[in-house]
């Protein structure tokens, strides 16, 4: 749940000799960038500073290391910052001590929309709806919009039961929940606010309630499945393709042998319209021959799997197989 990230490099933003992002920034009050760290982010907002009306922020690499920023937060002053969106989906360390003071000092902000993962280390609880009113919520004063997704990571995570965290929302009634334990002693817990804003679910499990009769998750892009206490039957995938039609991007971390395969019925394929992108991390060889085999790939273009278990597929001499590699870019 921690040490898989995010594939995608950010868009770097070259720094000028008077170590400023844009060397001609006087009329910019509308900025959407994609930034490598958050350390980047505040110098950002310090320059800046209260010409910005609207921020909306991807941050890729979370690991500040040994630089301290505090004293950088402090100093930033965005007072007609009203829009704000952040979007840091690798799991941040330093949450607790420079993302909740940065946040408390953009005061200002009405509309605010946080996608963050978030592996919790200085605490033993999950981010709940107590927590996000006590250290932010409060501190903005003129907020009338806040849109999130949160999914929160604890190692060695007491039990917890969903209604604990369901009742800490009682100021918001557009709020769902879930919470997921693994055998490798990690808990997580996602909080979203409805309808669902995201388009990215990471480390889901045969446990999260993906499949609804609301279309909750229908915009989401980009899965990444996990689980190491259940094996993801051919029937998940079914399901898959009915709760997220537009799918481009699937990952998969399993390592249980199927417990179902009898019960595949023969030229019985799923389809994944639109997927694009296919990895396999650790897997068992029966995801291998689920996707590849028992589906049909129209436009898969990427792929990542070990030799191992791609060489075992090209030695059974799948005729789908082979369709669903057609186009795999090498």
């Amino acid at each position: 749940l921690v040490d898989y990230l995010d594939h995608y490099a950010p868009l770097i933003v070259p720094v000028n000799n008077e170590n400023l992002f844009f060397a001609q920034s006087s009329y910019l009050t509308d900025v959407s960038i994609t930034l490598k760290e958050l350390p980047d982010c505040v110098r950002l907002l310090n320059q800046l500073g209260s010409q910005l009306y609207s921020f909306t922020v991807s941050i890729v690499d979370v690991c500040v290391g040994n630089i301290d920023i505090t004293s950088e937060i402090e100093s930033i002053y965005c007072c007609n910052l009203k829009k704000l969106k952040m979007t840091i989906y690798r799991n941040m360390l330093a949450y607790e001590k420079y993302l909740i003071p940065l946040l408390q000092h953009l005061s200002s902000v009405k509309y605010l929309t946080l996608l963050l993962a978030i592996y919790i280390t200085e605490s033993n609880r999950f981010v709940d709806g107590f927590h996000l009113e006590r250290n932010i919520v409060s501190y903005m004063p003129h907020l009338c919009q806040f849109d999130f997704h949160i999914r929160s990571v604890l190692k060695k995570s007491p039990y917890i039961e969903l209604d604990t965290i369901r009742q800490s929302f009682v100021k918001r009634k557009s709020v769902d929940c879930t919470i997921e334990y693994f055998n490798n002693r990690y808990g997580q817990c996602h909080i979203y606010s409805l309808p669902f804003i995201g388009n990215r679910l990471d480390f889901i499990s045969n446990r999260f309630p993906l499949f609804d009769n609301k279309n909750t998750f229908i915009n989401v892009t980009m899965l990444l499945l996990f689980d190491d206490v259940k094996p993801f039957e051919n029937v998940f995938f079914e399901h898959i393709t009915l709760a997220l039609p537009h799918l481009r991007t699937l990952e998969i971390f399993n390592e249980l042998e199927q417990e179902e395969k009898a019960k595949i019925r023969k030229n019985n394929y799923i389809e994944f319209s639109h997927l694009s992108t296919l990895i396999f991390h650790y897997i068992h060889m029966d995801y291998g021959e689920q996707l590849f085999c028992r589906a049909h790939l129209p436009h898969l273009v990427e792929l990542v799997i070990r030799n191992d278990v791609l060489l075992t597929i090209i030695d059974q001499d799948n005729q789908q197989a082979r369709n669903n590699c057609l186009n795999v870019e090498t």
